[in-house]
């Protein structure tokens, strides 16, 4: 099989428009010419060396779209109400197509000008689809690097039934920001496996990165596309994310499928709201308490900025559902802004704010938490706040270091669920720390300390 080369402008596309302001000639039936050779063809490689305005592409397995910079890609027409781009066969079931690359470029849907979903006269609850930049429903084989997405309507990635799917170098770019408007960034929906997101960037109105395996309304119906399917996600590694005051940094959603051997490492910015929330979203309505295997956080370093969510508590880990391995590793916490919790362990859920899925949890290891807290906010949450049950909770190799007067605690269990069986602090540092732990209803069966050093500068 030979792979056709041929560029935009030899196919009759006039490239006149601009990634940032639009405007010029629709190129969409040229463009769609030239990536249906794939299809006839076996394949085709399409280069842009300019801007062209589209209303949506279909690729086709064995196909390579390439934008030669950042000034080269693709504006969205207004009213388009779809996709800018989606794979030629979306399927709920078989994997169709296979082999799919974006190179470069950058891709601006035109937020302002496309509707939410559709049809927009319902909730979009119960709407046929999410307007969103880029789709994928059935793909094997995936990579896009260097891409800028740009003015997502809703989500600027929607990923579902996927299998070796790599992301590398990719900008998030949001100028225009609509309150509330499911502007997600990279989200992915079950089932899948083999997923590598490198050098993520940007920022977006809701999750940056999304791993919901289980995102749907009615059983296995997701409400984001008619052919976007749940299932469980495994073997993903997700490294070196940069955020620019995003609402929320990383979120996965399990209902009931497993999510397994997920590693999320080099995370750094700025957030407004949620850092990390593993959710098991069901737990009223179904009784279903999700399923997460072996799950790593390892040298994280976000900063809060203004929570925008009123609904909970902010928190930089909020974690619900059954876990068997859950290990958070190097975590710095400068300086917050306000008095959320650096960890909350989800318990009863007919009290507000104590969670939506009581957590149920194997093991649960912090190792290496540099906690330095001068900040002027009081600090009336406990850092560390255990509403749920953990059989063996260890925090080790830290540091805390509190400003006078704010009468911290690093550790309290809350709530009639509250219970650690097994608690093991070692090699710990504190300075100002008012308790290390508090456990009014002696919920911790048992506790074991040692190389612990609390210094009172008072």
């Amino acid at each position: 099989m030979i792979t056709k080369t041929i560029h935009a402008r030899q196919a009759g596309a006039r490239l006149d428009s601009n990634v940032n302001t639009g405007g010029g000639t629709d190129d969409t039936a040229a463009l769609q010419q030239v990536l249906d050779l794939a299809a006839a063809d076996g394949g085709v490689h399409l280069v842009l060396d300019g801007a062209a305005l589209i209303t949506s592409l279909r690729i086709h397995s064995n196909t390579t779209i390439e934008c030669r910079n950042p000034e080269c890609g693709f504006f969205q027409a207004a009213h388009s109400d779809c996709a800018l781009l989606i794979n030629a066969h979306p399927s709920a079931g078989e994997i169709v197509d296979r082999n799919i690359t974006l190179l470069g470029g950058t891709y601006n849907q035109n937020c302002r000008h496309q509707a939410h979903h559709v049809p927009p006269e319902v909730h979009y609850s119960k709407a046929e689809r999410l307007v969103v930049a880029i789709s994928f429903f059935g793909v094997e084989n995936l990579l896009v690097r260097d891409v800028t997405v740009r003015d997502q309507r809703t989500f600027a990635f929607l990923i579902t039934n996927w299998r070796k799917v790599t992301m590398e170098n990719i900008r998030l770019e949001l100028p225009g920001f609509i309150h509330s408007g499911n502007q997600d960034g990279i989200h992915l929906q079950g089932p899948g496996r083999f997923l590598v997101l490198r050098n993520i960037q940007g920022r977006t109105g809701d999750d940056f990165i999304a791993l919901n395996g289980d995102e749907e309304t009615n059983g296995e119906q997701s409400w984001a596309h008619p052919c976007a399917t749940v299932g469980p996600i495994t073997d993903v590694l997700i490294d070196t994310v940069m955020v620019d005051d995003a609402a929320q940094v990383v979120r996965i959603l399990s209902r009931e499928h497993l999510h397994d051997r997920i590693t999320i490492r080099n995370v750094s910015g700025n957030y407004r709201s949620f850092g990390f929330y593993l959710s098991a979203w069901d737990y009223k309505r179904r009784g279903l308490q999700g399923d997460f295997g072996s799950i790593v956080f390892e040298n994280i370093d976000l900063r809060q900025t203004k929570a925008d969510y009123t609904y909970t508590a902010p928190f930089l880990f909020r974690i619900a559902g059954r876990h068997r391995s859950l290990i958070l590793r190097n975590i710095s916490y400068h300086d917050p802004v306000d008095d959320r919790y650096l960890v909350h362990l989800e318990g009863r859920t007919d009290i507000p704010d104590l969670g939506d899925t009581p957590a149920d949890v194997e093991s649960l290891v912090i190792d290496g938490l540099h906690l330095q807290d001068a900040g002027a906010a009081a600090q009336t949450r406990p850092y560390i706040r255990a509403s749920g049950h953990v059989r063996r909770l260890v925090v080790k190799n830290s540091e805390i270091y509190c400003a006078r007067g704010k009468s911290a605690v690093l550790l309290a269990t809350e709530g009639d669920l509250a219970r650690i069986d097994h608690l093991v602090i070692s090699n710990l540092c504190t300075e100002n720390l008012a308790q290390l732990t508090s456990d009014p209803g002696g919920k911790i069966a048992h506790l074991e300390t040692s190389n612990v050093v609390s210094t009172d500068s008072r």
